[in-house]
């Protein structure tokens, strides 16, 4: 008796959830579409940006489906839906077919789902993708079918059905991208509508036509195998050139737009009209200036251009320009590249001087700008080069950053630490840095990583900012956050106080470059070794605008810098955002002093110091030490050599020289720095030579392989040779295979060998002295 009652209740569970699943309610949104209204944009001051329609079918003009081309309908059944005519909402064929297939990928490779189980998925609100959703979906097309005829859920389905770009229905989808009405379409348009359903944002024609039209082959297929076309309809239709709608939307800032239409969705759900954080002025100007430059850089192969402009005090966006122009697609005009991962270059650097800074050193803190050779995390030898090809000796950080000196910042990196820099930045924002410090490597303060333009220039409102992090702000009705402490106040102004200097950035910018303004403007660009990013980001204590410069297909440019191609642009937008803006500095915070340095050594000028400078400190890090690179020389007047206490007095001058650290010598006398004089003058007295003739090679090491740029001059490639020797050898001789290639004169005997490919023997000779060693040199590829 128990065993028959179990089995009547196991009988009666999938009859009960078959009677639940008939009286279960069709709810009203997913019967009829709930009534919509228009949403209007706005810039700050109220005036229009962009009107967001509703879905066509949710309002009284809904397109009626004897206005919807035939061969439209036609299409979507055959490339959705073939069972449309024959199931019931739910096409079993289809779930048992795409079970298998999903079972066979062994992931979720199709859904099955008929154009009635989307159109109820249209009008549901959005939920999690499981079983228990597609299950409701499949009980809900089921019972609106019962009360809908197919020609409905076509006419539906045609009026809701979303086609990128805001273009709801297919009204709108058309004259979105053709510019004409439903019927007027071509077989060949119809069909491209159609096949945007299946992914708007994959198949966008303004952004690449190549992927839509791909597309559409499929979806004409799909009409051919299912007889609604012939193999003569189906040529024409596949050869049809696709020719797209221009100017056709009535839309202002429109990457600014569709960007806050995706990023605030669900906050601008059910509202009317909404005023953003745009400055249309200020947002026409910089597309205007955007488009003047580009011109002037067209033989320069650059085709776009991205500007971000905004308040350093609230965090609004008040311009946002994502290229040159929306609707260019010959040169992905959509692509929104201020939201886009680029390389910055050394945009990056100041970050790792403003954590140089907040560890104890200070603007006067002296670095070698020398040719250095680092090992990447594989071993390889890597020697960084300034944008110049030339080296600059020992410069104090403030001249190192001001003129972006590429070898400066990486030891100053090295003092810092990769790992430190890279939490930094993610702290300052900068969400695209996802790989590990030794992935990135000392090249990360050179911006051998990938950031975008919006973030970029949001990490660069610590600095006018007093070290804390700027909230960004889209909507007017937007709180305005604090922020959070990354750097004190006196390292964040000194940043912008070498930034917005003029004079420090002479060697490398001159004195009228586009950095160059009448009120304090800090800056700093960047350009990738490849040549295909330009930045220029910058800020006043109002105002941060960045900008980049390249092409959005990531084709290289020609001949251009971020001085000269974002440079220009950044300095007319920079003037239209501070048009109406008092000129005021940078208001320096307590605990910042002046002293007067040493110029070449940073450190406190003695009576020897010929080139002295004020320089700005953190209380309590102004130098202690004394000046030790200029230094007082006894010399011998009668022949320059140096003058022993043995040397009459009247013949004996006191002469000054500069005396650089071990590893900035070799520069320094390449340069033309004069050397004190090592030999004692024989008119002073005897001088007996040691008699040591050793001798070693420094530089390169035994194994060393060296890796040929394809974009860097050759001859500014050269080898670095170097020897060390003893007292008795003057010269040294170099061969590379026997060739000689080069002399050195002491103390290190340095000369340059310009590579090629293959292995080489490096030989150092004095006399009857030598020794070799064995390195590599290969060719990286372009």
């Amino acid at each position: 008796m128990r065993l028959r009652r179990s089995f009547t209740v196991a009988a009666a569970v999938p009859v009960l959830l078959v009677l639940a699943a008939a009286f279960w309610p069709l709810p009203a949104r997913v019967r009829a579409p709930t009534g919509q209204t228009s949403l209007r944009l706005l810039d700050r001051e109220g005036r229009l940006l962009y009107t967001v329609r509703p879905p066509e079918g949710s309002g009284v003009h809904a397109l009626p489906l004897r206005d919807i081309p035939r061969t439209l309908t036609d299409a979507l059944i055959a490339t959705e839906d073939r069972g449309f005519r024959d199931h019931r909402g739910v096409s079993i064929r289809g779930v048992v077919r795409a079970a298998l297939q999903n079972l066979a990928a062994g992931r979720i490779v199709s859904g099955a789902s008929t154009i009635t189980q989307q159109l109820v998925r249209m009008r549901l609100p959005p939920g999690k993708r499981n079983v228990p959703r597609k299950l409701r979906e499949m009980l809900y097309a089921w019972k609106l079918e019962r009360v809908l005829s197919k020609e409905d859920i076509l006419e539906a389905y045609l009026n809701e059905a979303y086609f990128g770009h805001r273009a709801y229905g297919v009204r709108n989808a058309s004259l979105t991208f053709f510019g004409r009405n439903p019927q007027e379409l071509s077989t060949g348009e119809s069909a491209f509508l159609v096949g945007l359903l299946q992914a708007p944002g994959s198949y966008d024609p303004f952004r690449d036509p190549a992927p839509g039209t791909e597309r559409r082959r499929r979806v004409l297929d799909a009409m051919l195998a299912t007889g609604v076309i012939t193999e003569e309809a189906h040529a024409q239709a596949a050869q049809e050139p696709l020719t797209l709608s221009r100017g056709r939307v009535s839309i202002e800032a429109p990457h600014f737009v569709f960007w806050l239409l995706e990023q605030r969705e669900a906050d601008l759900e059910g509202l009317t009209e909404v005023r953003t954080t745009i400055d249309l002025s200020l947002q026409r100007e910089a597309e205007r200036i955007v488009g003047r430059q580009l011109e002037a850089l067209q033989d320069r192969n650059v085709t776009s251009a991205a500007v971000v402009v905004l308040d350093a005090h609230d965090g609004d966006v008040l311009a946002m320009v994502g290229s040159a122009d929306y609707f260019d697609d010959a040169h992905d005009g959509a692509v929104n590249v201020a939201v886009a991962p680029r390389q910055p270059g050394s945009a990056l650097k100041p970050f790792t001087y403003a954590l140089a800074l907040e560890r104890g050193d200070t603007p006067a803190t002296v670095v070698a700008d020398v040719e250095t050779q680092f090992l990447t995390e594989e071993g390889t030898p890597y020697v960084p080069r300034n944008y110049d090809y030339e080296y600059h000796g020992l410069v104090r950080y403030r001249e190192a950053l001001a003129n972006s000196y590429n070898m400066a910042a990486v030891r100053v990196l090295e003092r810092v630490g990769v790992s430190t820099l890279l939490s930094f930045l993610k702290d300052a924002g900068l969400s695209t840095l996802r790989r590990t410090p030794e992935h990135y490597g000392l090249a990360l303060t050179l911006g051998d990583a990938e950031t975008t333009l919006l973030e970029l220039s949001r990490a660069y409102a610590l600095f006018p900012r007093g070290g804390t992090t700027l909230p960004l702000r889209t909507l007017l009705d937007d709180p305005r956050e604090q922020g959070r402490r990354l750097l004190s106040e006196q390292t964040a102004w000194l940043i912008g106080d070498i930034l917005s200097d003029n004079d420090a950035r002479l060697e490398e910018f001159g004195g009228d470059s586009p950095l160059a303004f009448r009120r304090p403007v800090a800056a700093k660009t960047g350009t990738t070794r490849n040549s295909r990013d330009n930045w220029t980001v910058g800020f006043t204590p109002d105002r941060i605008v960045g900008v980049w410069v390249g092409n959005a297909d990531n084709a290289p440019m020609r001949g251009t810098s971020g001085v000269t191609g974002a440079g220009p642009i950044f300095h007319d937008v920079m003037e239209a955002a501070v048009r109406d803006l008092p000129p005021d500095g940078f208001p320096q915070p307590s605990g910042i002093v002046q002293a007067e340095i040493c110029r070449l050594s940073g450190k406190l000028p003695t009576p020897a110091c010929t080139a002295r400078t004020v320089e700005s400190f953190r209380a309590g890090t102004v130098p202690t030490e004394e000046d030790d690179i200029f230094t007082a020389v006894p010399v011998d007047a009668r022949n320059g050599l140096l003058a022993s206490d043995t040397c009459d007095p009247s013949h004996v001058q006191m002469r000054t020289f500069a005396v650089f650290p071990p590893d900035v010598r070799a520069w320094a006398r390449e340069t033309g720095w004069p050397e004190p004089p090592r030999e004692p003058s024989p008119l002073c007295g005897t001088h007996a030579p040691t008699g040591d003739a050793r001798l070693a090679i420094r530089s390169p090491l035994a194994g060393d392989t060296f890796e040929i740029d394809p974009l860097i001059p050759l001859a500014s490639q050269k080898i670095p040779l170097r020897a060390e020797a003893g007292s008795a050898v003057r010269t040294v001789r170099w061969y590379v295979d026997g060739k000689h290639v080069g002399d050195g004169n002491a103390p290190d005997f340095a000369a340059g060998w310009t590579p090629s490919p293959g292995t080489w023997t490096v030989e150092a000779k004095a006399g009857e002295v030598s020794e070799h060693i064995v390195i590599n040199v290969t060719k990286r590829l372009p």
